[in-house]
């Protein structure tokens, strides 16, 4: 019997060491399928980015429960594509992108709100309820059509109100990257509202 053991735990051992050699991406192919070969890989890759992906939750969502809940729902997300085979380049930037969307989702519920304020883009006042709830409406739209990193920023600064300090060590860039993809975020959701900033004065 404790040969059969010594052989058992000399096999786990060799299993182990095989997966550490490994790239992120071979250890994604094996999530594959499932079974115990992919809960082996996803162990090794668990191991390997978890912290990373814990400081940024709870950077972005400071409370401690909220940050364990989605840090969990960013690995059962990352498994379940990868049990899908689902294609991806980078495994890294995979987890953050998950763990990101469910962090700014999380923030969107907690604030209850989907959209900028208009006044953030210094447009003109409109006259009624309802050109101020359209141009809201449009500024969501317009906000969804940006580059992310791009609409990230823009939207940890006047959704959530991050400094701008704050948001450079979240995104893990310098802060005056971060001004210029706010200011240039602004000016694209300005180009693509303004026809329609021009087709409500007209009425």
């Amino acid at each position: 019997m404790m040969n059969r053991d010594r052989s058992f735990h000399r096999s786990r051992a060799s299993v182990s060491t095989e997966l550490t050699e490994c790239t992120d991406l071979q250890l994604y192919t094996m999530l594959s399928g499932g079974g115990t070969r992919a809960h082996e890989a996803l162990s090794m890759l668990y191991k390997r980015h978890s912290p990373r992906i814990y400081s940024y939750c709870r950077k972005i969502l400071g409370d401690v429960q909220a940050t364990d809940d989605i840090f969990q729902e960013t690995f059962v997300r990352f498994y379940e594509m990868g049990v899908s085979g689902q294609e991806i380049q980078n495994v890294q930037g995979y987890l953050l992108k998950i763990s990101r969307n469910l962090c700014l989702n999380e923030k969107a519920k907690k604030y209850n709100t989907s959209t900028i304020t208009i006044e953030n883009f210094e447009f003109p006042s409109l006259d009624t309820p309802y050109e101020q709830k359209e141009l809201s409406r449009l500024i969501s739209t317009a906000l969804e059509m940006l580059p992310e990193d791009y609409r990230e920023v823009l939207m940890l600064r006047e959704m959530y109100g991050y400094s701008y300090n704050e948001i450079a060590e979240i995104v893990e860039t310098s802060m005056p990257i971060v001004r210029t993809r706010i200011y240039r975020a602004k000016q694209k959701i300005r180009v693509i509202l303004q026809p329609f900033i021009d087709d409500l004065y007209k009425h």
